[in-house]
């Protein structure tokens, strides 16, 4: 794996050996961001990744100007990994890495988020509904946040109040990757 652009651009990043995570592809990630750029820039914004992996989405994001990430993983293996990409790249200061549960980890944070990322294990995909709701019940999505979904279903039961926008909902091979928008003032 290689952070495509911003100042970390070519770094190559480890990933976990075997099954239990499952980092986006390059060309995946890069049509993933090409999208997001379209609504708002990474300048100076906050990150929340749920399932963190490798940290190739926060890592990406930092490097492309995020001022700060929320990363997690259950997987004490993935976190170990996490932790040693993110102080190979210098990020360590700029990223508040936790090991907990994806709903202990959501009830951790206060801070609201611009950019928001769900890519639970592929057995887990119930989850996702669950943090949307939560984020938007705690008031941690700010106005015009995206909000990223990747699973290998496509997913039709997603319910989703008026404040929400499906932007992009693409498929790339067997993966499915659906981008929201969070917009605070939708009637």
């Amino acid at each position: 794996m290689k952070i495509i652009a911003g100042k970390l651009k070519g770094k190559k990043i480890l990933t976990l050996a075997g099954l239990s995570t499952r980092p986006t592809l390059n060309r995946i990630k890069e049509n993933i961001f090409n999208i997001m750029l379209n609504y708002h820039q990474f300048d100076n914004k906050v990150v929340v990744d749920c399932f963190t992996g490798s940290g190739n989405l926060v890592i990406e994001s930092l490097s492309r100007g995020a001022k700060l990430a929320f990363a997690n993983d259950i997987n004490r293996d993935a976190w170990k990994i996490i932790t040693k990409n993110l102080i190979a790249c210098n990020l360590q200061t700029n990223t508040k890495l936790t090991n907990l549960d994806y709903q202990m980890f959501c009830k951790t944070l206060s801070q609201p988020c611009d950019f928001l990322f769900i890519d639970p294990p592929f057995a887990n995909i119930t989850c996702q509904q669950w943090i949307i709701d939560y984020f938007y019940t705690n008031k941690l999505l700010i106005d015009k946040a995206l909000i990223m979904l990747e699973t290998n279903v496509m997913l039709q039961n997603l319910q989703l109040n008026c404040h929400f926008k499906v932007v992009s909902n693409k498929k790339y091979g067997k993966i499915y990757i659906k981008i929201i928008q969070f917009h605070e003032f939708r009637k």
